[in-house]
């Protein structure tokens, strides 16, 4: 059970799933593909799944069409890194099916290891793990402005909030990823567009079955299914509340980085003799 955060929303509305028209990066596979089923089961009007990965994203799109025929489904192939194509989603989606009431950034992958990384694969990794939230924005947020209503929602990680050891290129990407969610969300809270920030810790799809298959140190504080975290996605949504937290533990380990940065890190030292080597033979590229 997700925990929540208090306080006053930032904006008047948020999303109500029900009618909406909603597209989901990555909506093939793990956690896109389960906030596609949970929003079908809150009576979505149009759920877009957009991935390179067409297999994937017919099957659920098939698997919908079937268990929810008031939702339509479609599959739209885009590669996520590439800025022409997120404006062609965008562009396809309002212009066959109508406004997008809320888009789900969930697209991204695990690059594991330190300094060795070679930049080729920071540069994959960066592009979709970070500027695919930026090309997003820049093609649909004129569009929520204009109609001054919307929800951009992003798949980050706990380790954008806390860190990741084994795997420097995700730690460092996913604080980006929860740094742009932060700016959006208070740039555009006054146009009553509701950003939301998804971090998680361990979430049982391929990106976990890595390793040694309990999540590494994500999983220490438990595993959770791709379900529980949809799930927690959308009802976070309804409160209003920025960050989404299926893992109620990461409050703790929020509060005691920012009451004792120092102690903070050497737990952090402690997590990485655990498993710092864990990801060293894990191929890169791994999908969430």
């Amino acid at each position: 059970m997700a925990a929540h955060s208090k306080g006053t929303k930032l904006t008047k509305n948020t999303f109500e799933p029900r009618g909406s028209i909603c597209v989901i990066t990555g909506g093939g596979n793990g956690i896109g593909k389960a906030i596609a089923l949970e929003l079908a089961k809150r009576k979505a009007s149009t759920i877009v799944l957009v991935d390179i990965d067409t297999k994937s994203t017919t099957s659920l799109v098939s698997q919908l069409q079937q268990s929810f025929p008031r939702t339509k489904a479609m599959a739209i192939k885009a590669n996520c890194c590439q800025e022409k194509d997120i404006r062609y989603v965008i562009n396809k989606v309002e212009h066959e099916c109508g406004p997008i009431d809320a888009f789900f950034v969930n697209a991204g992958i695990l690059s594991t290891g330190g300094l060795e990384v070679s930049e080729d694969e920071w540069e994959l990794i960066w592009k979709l793990n970070v500027m695919q939230i930026l090309y997003v924005a820049r093609h649909l947020m004129p569009r929520f402005v204009e109609r001054k209503r919307g929800a951009f929602v992003i798949t980050a990680s706990a380790a954008g909030l806390l860190s990741m050891p084994g795997a420097l290129p995700y730690a460092v990407t996913k604080h980006a990823a929860v740094a742009m969610a932060e700016w959006l969300a208070f740039t555009y809270a006054k146009n009553n567009i509701q950003v939301a920030c998804l971090c998680p810790q361990a979430v049982r799809t391929d990106m976990t079955a890595l390793g040694d298959g309990n999540g590494g140190p994500a999983g220490l504080d438990g595993m959770i299914e791709p379900a529980d975290a949809a799930r927690d996605t959308i009802e976070t949504l309804k409160t209003g509340s920025f960050l989404i937290l299926p893992h109620k533990q990461v409050y703790k380990h929020m509060n005691r980085k920012a009451k004792d940065y120092d102690g903070f890190l050497k737990a952090m030292m402690k997590i990485d003799s655990m498993f710092g080597e864990t990801f060293k033979n894990v191929p890169p590229n791994s999908r969430l």
